[in-house]
Order: structure tokens, then C-alpha cells, then sequence
């Protein structure tokens, strides 16, 4: 998500820090956070939202989010695409959200965000907009998470970061072909296509059992997908 201005100046928060929160229909801004932000998703989010809603990776991508190359890096941009009506996010209701228990990572942090360093976090808004924050219910940083179901989220976006080559610098320019290539890891239907390609299994060794076993387990596959995209990185990346 993206922070509004009364989040911005929010103190930084350890694992153990402690924050007042929880969440309802009954208070009055009940799916709230679910309007006129911005969302963006993760490889993971993608895979877990398209298989809640039984469709397949490009109709889920043309249907419910805005992708693109970001300028000058060429890294890709996947966000929701919000309601043009109303600014809600698609998939939410008058009952909260739709498909809640595959919920975004950013959905699932909330009222959370990452913070600038590794293993620091901030909140993402303010109580003016969240009533959420003015409950009594207390806990840490980490108990928010783990009950959250976070973990996950987490090793995947840890294992597509992995895809970039050790030289790659955060916001350095890269050629918008190998951009396309890492829209593959959202785009899983695409290439699961490219392993129906004889020769591309036969040059990429891939056996029987490999595909048998990622064709039943999206998880897998997508694991793999990063596996390629790191082999494609570490013989056509160029440093600039």
C-alpha cells in the first residue's frame, strides 16, 4: 500500500514493539483501507488471488490490476486497479473483502508497512482514518504478523529478489527485455506454456517428474519460474 500523509511521520517499530489495533463492521471505516490506495502486488499475491478466483494468471492480471515497466529501471509494476466508480479495490464488499483468506501481503500487514530497513516497520496510516488504532486490543509487531499468516508472503518476495543478479543496484537501469522477463513470475499461465515446449524442457533438463510435480502445485511452479528467470538474469544481465 501506499502510506497517506498522516502515516508519513509515524515512528519506526521493532518486531517487538507493541501497537493498539483490531478491525470490524462495526466501526465507521470499515473497508476504508480498502479504497483509494494503492496496492501493489507481489508474485506470490498474484499466484494466491488468481487460483482464490479460479482463473488463470492473464485474466486475473487484465481484470483486476494495472502492470507496467517502471521508467528508467524497467522493473515490473503490478497494482491493483481500483473500482474507477467508486475507488473501491474490486474484490470487496459490504462485507469486507471477497477472498480474505488469500489476501494481499500489503492487506495483511495493514495497519503495518515495511519501513526503509530490513526488519523495521511503520504504520501505514494514521487514527484519523483507521478507528482500528483507537481500540484497546494490544500486541507486538511480530504477533500481528505471525497471526496474520505473513510468513509466507515473506519467502516468496525473499525468493523473486533472489532472482537479480548480486551486482544489480536498486534503481539502476536495466534493458526493458529483461523486465518482460520478470513479469514472467506474475504471469504463470505464460510460462507454464513455455514448459508444454519439447525443446525447452529437453534444454533446460527438465524431467518428467519436475513437471508432474509443478503442474499440480502452483507453489512449485512459481519456484521454478524463479529458478529460470535467475538462469536468464545470470547469462544476460549486463552491467551498465
Amino acid at each position: 500500500m501506499c502510506p497517506n500523509a498522516s502515516a508519513q511521520d509515524q515512528p519506526v517499530l521493532t518486531p517487538t514493539s507493541t501497537f493498539h489495533f483490531a478491525c470490524g463492521d462495526t466501526l465507521p471505516c470499515f473497508t476504508q483501507c480498502c479504497r483509494d490506495v494503492n496496492i501493489y502486488l507481489t508474485p506470490y499475491d498474484v499466484l494466491r488471488l488468481r487460483r482464490s478466483l479460479k482463473i488463470g494468471s492473464g485474466k486475473f492480471l487484465a481484470k483486476y490490476t494495472r502492470h507496467f515497466l517502471a521508467r528508467v529501471t524497467n522493473i515490473p509494476v503490478v497494482q491493483f486497479d481500483m473500482s474507477p466508480d467508486t475507488l473501491y479495490c474490486k474484490l470487496v464488499t459490504r462485507d469486507g473483502c471477497s477472498v480474505y483468506n488469500n489476501r494481499p501481503w500489503a492487506c495483511r500487514m495493514f495497519p503495518l508497512d515495511l519501513a526503509s530497513r530490513e526488519g523495521e516497520y511503520q504504520m501505514i496510516v494514521g487514527s484519523d482514518r483507521c478507528k482500528g488504532l483507537k481500540e484497546p486490543n494490544t500486541m507486538t509487531v511480530r504477533e500481528w504478523l505471525d497471526t496474520q499468516g505473513v510468513g509466507p508472503y515473506e519467502e516468496m518476495e525473499r525468493l523473486f529478489h533472489s532472482v537479480l543478479p548480486p551486482s544489480f543496484k536498486p534503481g539502476a537501469a536495466m534493458d526493458a527485455g529483461l523486465g518482460k522477463l520478470l513479469f514472467l513470475a506474475y504471469d504463470l499461465d505464460r510460462f507454464a506454456e513455455m514448459l508444454d515446449n519439447p525443446r525447452f524442457r529437453a534444454f533446460y533438463e527438465l524431467d518428467d517428474e519436475l513437471l508432474r510435480q509443478v503442474k499440480e502445485d502452483d507453489e512449485a511452479m512459481l519456484r521454478l519460474a524463479f529458478r529460470y528467470i535467475r538462469s536468464q538474469m545470470d547469462e544476460l544481465y549486463q552491467v551498465i
